[in-house]
Formats: structure tokens, C-alpha cells, sequence
């Protein structure tokens, strides 16, 4: 066998991030679980989980050469242990509070090791943790010269093994899950991935191993392959490790991503889309042969086996769509999980008693929308414990329990998916935020704040009820940026809150934002595209059953009337007469509104590109794609047209509003003369 030492390290390093990612969230939640558990009523396995996870954190950051981590990670390794007793796990406040600071130092060494930046002085936080280690325990200490005392580290070999399936191996119960029992046993699986290889997939493992055990040569005839890393002996003044000099014999390393960007997908995933992929390989080879004999083929004929090879093609291209999609796809509860810590220090830092309570735990969405969901939640949450939930005594007062609720929840319907964070707490005061808007100039002296226009004010850039920031949700910051972030990606934010009941903030985002279903449409001479989610229904009308009130178009709709937006002339695009037109409705069962469009083109599958030209993009636009004909088509974003409409009204309002004020003083003034 050969031995590849930088070949791995190339390889594993992304990988390491990705894990320390699992285990940092794994440790936060036995964490979580022992703080809020009654004193020793901690279970074996939780203690267990905890301890593996730092194993692992402390065993992959010494083979990087992440010295940071290894530290921090071996400490607090030491001091789970000395807190375990013959009556279980002892652990107070303070100790609990260590281990939580010991978490987050390991996730800023990590950090810092992935950007490429110094690493954080952990040197106070070791030497506490050491204080609560038991007395036989060694932990890390790392001099400025790099030397160390590893007394109780092991060397480890990391081996990568190669399988290929085979029918024939099948048939001797040599699959997948064999070779995985097998190397469970020989070592820790530290990773495993498919790799698409010719004729079929083969499977990747990183298995840590003892110094002296080894494979069984035998394997060989299973269809295993494997090489070896060099030991990796820690030793009294040894410099930063090196890999050894690189063998590229092995397979090729992937290109570097962040571990934010990496995803786990369950194998069955992947073998549908190896099927798909497989049916369109088969449907392309037909489409050749047709091709082929097109010269001495009944053109009429040929035409039919064209026509029935592109609909299985279409077919298939749609399943590996939703194939693929299901790939990027993981469950919401990993933002969840993030949350739950990040309100433990909120609620720390507030003083209050509040219970999380989450739903949804495994609905489904985009790692894309989870990763840059995070930081609106966050501030979501935090803005609930701060601003929302109120503290004990008041809550006594109202009659109220002492202890506050707040719910995270998450439920997908069709391409969709619906983000829900409720507090029970003491609802927006919104005669303190119509006071505050009058002061910034929001809001006139003589107008009223009304449900719909309260949502408005919050995300105003820099506006707040409060005069003094706190460490929990700032002051000034937070809301504009919450809303930008959720419509960024083509979502919407909408509230809804009750004077001593309670807020509610609901978030509606698309399930991905990669391939859609949109209609083509045209406007002006443009063709435009509607992603088909955002359509509610679609309306011809006769142009002369538009009536006009105030210089707004409506039509009648079902029990009511139906504010009509003319896409051409909100763009610019010269409007276009005819005896009948189409409107696309949108927006929500309380408010809809009609888009006015000249022509609808049909509907096509599209690829969404984000408009990054500040030349090209614009309000209303939420990207583009390609037709497949050379032609660049804009994607319409339904509900910032919304928001254009609105505001486009609101000017014509004030213009009306300034043109009588104007005629009113003229008259005054005439008859004064």
C-alpha cells in the first residue's frame, strides 16, 4: 500500500471544520440539557456524548495542528471528568458557566485556524478549567515556543479507505454497510462520503486509528482500498506538524469550501439522483440514435420519436431537479439549535425566566436560506427576551406565570416555508412607538399609527423605543436589517401583536432559491418572468371594467374591489392598448393586488441568477435568467413591486394632499384681498 500523508490533510481539513461544527452543537445541547436537569440527575449517556464530542474535537484538532482547540477541547475534557462522582454528575452554576465559555473558545479557535488568523489567548480559561479537573489529570500547556506536555495523548494513524461496489460483491454480502461495520470496529470513522466514479459510485472513509492495529490484508479482496497518513505522535518540543511531503496517487482532493457550505445527505438521496442521472444517460443515447438515422428515416416519424424523447427528457430533468434540490436541503432545527443557545445568554443577561418551546424540528429547507437566516433569528429571539417578555415581578402583577414563553416554529406548504417567532410577553406599545416616530419625523403630528404601518416604523433604519442600549439587543440596529435580510431572499416579514398578550413575527420564505417554476409574461415589449409560488391566480379582464378612484386602477373582484399595479408604467414601458388585458394576483387573502401584464407566454422551468450590477439591478427585480435562446429574461420580485405600489401611491396621496393644501391657501388669500 501507499502512504499519502498531504494528499489527506488536503482533503481532511475542510472536513475538520464540518466536524467541529457537529460536535460544537452535539456538546452544546448535553449542555443545555444538565443545565436545566435537577443537580445529579445527569444520565450516563448524556455525560458520554459530552465527553466523545470533546474527544473528538480534542483528537481532529491535534491532527491539524489546530493547538488552540486541542487545548481548550482537552481541558474541558479533564473537568467534565472531575466533576463525575460515584453519585453522578456534579456540576454548579459556575462550573456549568465554565464549560459554556470553554465552547465558545473552542469555536473561536476554530474560527480563527479556518480564516488563518491568530488564535484567541486561552490560557486563563485552561488554567480554570484546570482548577476543576481532578488532581491526577495533565492538561495541555503550550509554551511560546510550541513545546508541550502531552502525557496522556495517543499517536493515531488516520487511514483512508476506498470501496467500489460490485454486483459480485453484493452477492457475497460485501456492501456499504459491511465495510462500515468493519472499519467502526478497527478505528473511529471520523468521515464518509460517495464520490461519483465511471460506471457507478464509490465511497470514501477517514478512520482513526491506535498506533500498531492495521487492516486485515484480506480486505483486499473485498474491493477495499487504503492508504495511510504517518503516526501522529505528539513529543516533548516538537515544532507545528507538518504533513509529510504529498503522494497524489490517492483520489483527487475536492476544491476548498467552507464548512458552512458543506451538507450530510442520506445515500438514499444520492442513489436517486445516480438513477435519474442514469435514465437521462439512456434517454440521450436514444435521441443519438434517432439522430443517426434520420437520413433514411420517415421524417413524420422521426418527428414522433423526437417529440416523445424530448417529453422523457423534460420528464427526467424535472425529477433530478427536485432530486438535486432534496439534496440541498437540511432541517431547520440546525438554525434551531443555534437559537436555543443564543437565548440562554440573552436570558442570563436579562434576569427573566423564559421556556423555549420549538416546532418543526425537521421541516426542510435550503442550506443557502438556513445559513443566511441565522443572524435575523437571532436577533429575533434576542429582541423577544429584551424587548417582548417581561420580568418576573410585572408578569406577577398581570397575572401572568412567572416563567415566559418563547416559540420557534417551522412548517413548509408546497414551495414555501413559514418561520414563526412568538413570545407571550407584553405586546409592542404602540403609543411609546407612535410617540418615537413622531419625534424622528416618521410619522406627522395629526396622523395615526396604524397596524399596518407599524411593522413600517420598527424597521426603520436606526429607530428604537429604547435610550440605552443593553448587551443583549443593542439599540438602534436590528429590525431594518432583519427585514432586508428576509426579503433578500425573496420572502416576507409581517407582524402581528396584542397589547399584554404577546408578538408574534412571521417570516415566509421559498423552500430554495436555485430552479423554479415561473410564468413568462410581457410587458411593454419586455418578457419578464413571475416565479409561479408567488401567484395566487390570474385574471383576463376587459379594459373598460377598470374603473379609476384617485388616480388608483381597480377592478371588481369577488366581494370587493382589486388594486391593479401596471407593471409598464412602474417600469417605464410603454403601456400598450388593447380591448383586454391580464392580471396576475398577488400578495396575501387580505390584501391582494392585481399586476397588469400585456401577454402571457406560458410557463417554463428557470434557473435563478442574482443581479449583481448595480447598473442592472433595480426595485421590483429579484434577479435573472436564461431562456435558453440567448435572451436574458428579468425575474419579477412580487412583493417588492408590492412595496413600490405603496409607496408610488403614498407619493401621489401627498402630491394630492400638497396641490389641495396649495388651492385651499390660494382661495384664502383671494377672498382675504
Amino acid at each position: 500500500m501507499t502512504t499519502s500523508g498531504g494528499a489527506f490533510f488536503d482533503q481532511f481539513i475542510e472536513d475538520y471544520f464540518a466536524e467541529c461544527d457537529e460536535h460544537l452543537a452535539a456538546a452544546r445541547r448535553v449542555l443545555l440539557a444538565l443545565e436545566s436537569a435537577p443537580a445529579g440527575a445527569a444520565t450516563g449517556p448524556q455525560i458520554h456524548e459530552l465527553l466523545r464530542s470533546l474527544h473528538t474535537l480534542k483528537g481532529l484538532s491535534g491532527m491539524v495542528g489546530d493547538t488552540c482547540a486541542e487545548r481548550t477541547a482537552h481541558a474541558l475534557e479533564d473537568a467534565v471528568r472531575g466533576a463525575q462522582g460515584n453519585e453522578g454528575f456534579a456540576a454548579d452554576a459556575a462550573m456549568l458557566d465554565a464549560l459554556f465559555a470553554g465552547i465558545d473558545a473552542i469555536e473561536r479557535c476554530v474560527a480563527a485556524h479556518r480564516a488563518g488568523e491568530p488564535p484567541p489567548d486561552v490560557d486563563a480559561l485552561v488554567a480554570s478549567l484546570a482548577r476543576i479537573a481532578p488532581s491526577g489529570a495533565s492538561p495541555i500547556v503550550r509554551d511560546p515556543l510550541g513545546s508541550r506536555d502531552d502525557s496522556d495523548a495517543e499517536p493515531e494513524i488516520v487511514f483512508h479507505f476506498e470501496f467500489v461496489p460490485t454486483a459480485t460483491l453484493t452477492a457475497r454480502g460485501v456492501g456499504v454497510d459491511a465495510v462500515r461495520t468493519r472499519l467502526r470496529a478497527l478505528g473511529t470513522l471520523l468521515d464518509a462520503k460517495p464520490r461519483v466514479v465511471a460506471g457507478g459510485v464509490a465511497f470514501d472513509f477517514w478512520v482513526a486509528v491506535r498506533a500498531g492495529a492495521a487492516p486485515d490484508p484480506a480486505w483486499a479482496e473485498d474491493g477495499i482500498r487504503w492508504t495511510a497518513a504517518p503516526a501522529i505522535a505528539p513529543t516533548a518540543g516538537d515544532g507545528p506538524r507538518e504533513p509529510a511531503p504529498t503522494d497524489r496517487s490517492g483520489p483527487p482532493s475536492a476544491p476548498p469550501v467552507s464548512a458552512a457550505s458543506m451538507v450530510r445527505v442520506d445515500l438514499t438521496r444520492l442513489d436517486d439522483v445516480m438513477r435519474l442521472v442514469a435514465d437521462l444517460v439512456v434517454s440521450r443515447s436514444r435521441l443519438d440514435d434517432t439522430l443517426r438515422n434520420a437520413a433514411r428515416t420517415d421524417p413524420s416519424a422521426m418527428l414522433d420519436v423526437l417529440a416523445e424523447t424530448n417529453a422523457a427528457m423534460e420528464r427526467q430533468l424535472r425529477q433530478l431537479r427536485e432530486g438535486v434540490m432534496r439534496i440541498r436541503l437540511v432541517p431547520v432545527g440546525e438554525v434551531f439549535e443555534r437559537l436555543r443557545f443564543a437565548a440562554r445568554d440573552a436570558i442570563r443577561e436579562s434576569g427573566k425566566q423564559v421556556r423555549l418551546v420549538f416546532h418543526g424540528h425537521s421541516t426542510e429547507i435550503d442550506k443557502v436560506v438556513v445559513d443566511r437566516m441565522l443572524e435575523p433569528l437571532l436577533h429575533l429571539v434576542r429582541n423577544a427576551v429584551s424587548h417582548g417578555i417581561e420580568a418576573p415581578a410585572e408578569r406577577t402583577a398581570r397575572g401572568k406565570p412567572v416563567e415566559g414563553t418563547l416559540t420557534l416554529g417551522a412548517t413548509a406548504s408546497g414551495d414555501r416555508i413559514r418561520i414563526v417567532v412568538e413570545d407571550d410577553g407584553a405586546g409592542i406599545d404602540v403609543a411609546r412607538v407612535a410617540r418615537r416616530a413622531t419625534e424622528r419625523g416618521l410619522l406627522g403630528a395629526d396622523e395615526t399609527l396604524t397596524d399596518e404601518h407599524l411593522l413600517d416604523v420598527l424597521c426603520s433604519p436606526g429607530f428604537s423605543t429604547r435610550d440605552e442600549a443593553d448587551r443583549t439587543s443593542g439599540r438602534g440596529v436590528g429590525m431594518d436589517v432583519v427585514r432586508s435580510a428576509v426579503r433578500a431572499l425573496s420572502g416576507e416579514l409581517a407582524l402581528e401583536s396584542v397589547a399584554g398578550r404577546g408578538t408574534r413575527f412571521t417570516i415566509d420564505l421559498p423552500l430554495t432559491l436555485m430552479i423554479l417554476d415561473a410564468l413568462l409574461i410581457e410587458v411593454g415589449g419586455q418578457q419578464m418572468a413571475v416565479p409561479q409560488p408567488s401567484l395566487r391566480e390570474i385574471l383576463q379582464v376587459e379594459t373598460a371594467s377598470i374603473v379609476t378612484f384617485e388616480n388608483n386602477d381597480v377592478v371588481r373582484y369577488r366581494d370587493g374591489v382589486l388594486p391593479i399595479v401596471g407593471l409598464a408604467r412602474l417600469f417605464g414601458f410603454p403601456e400598450r392598448v388593447s380591448a383586454s388585458c391580464y392580471l396576475l394576483v398577488v400578495g396575501t387573502d387580505a390584501a391582494p393586488m392585481g399586476l397588469r401584464v400585456d401577454r402571457l407566454l406560458g410557463l417554463r422551468e428557470i434557473v435563478v441568477h442574482p443581479v449583481v450590477d448595480p447598473l442592472v439591478a433595480m426595485p421590483g427585480v429579484g434577479g435573472a435568467t436564461d431562456l435558453g435562446n440567448g435572451r436574458v429574461s428579468l425575474i419579477l420580485d412580487s412583493a417588492a413591486i408590492l412595496r413600490l405600489a405603496e409607496e408610488e401611491r403614498d407619493a401621489r396621496a401627498a402630491e394630492r394632499a400638497a396641490a389641495e393644501l396649495a388651492r385651499v391657501s390660494t382661495r384664502h388669500a383671494t377672498r382675504s384681498r
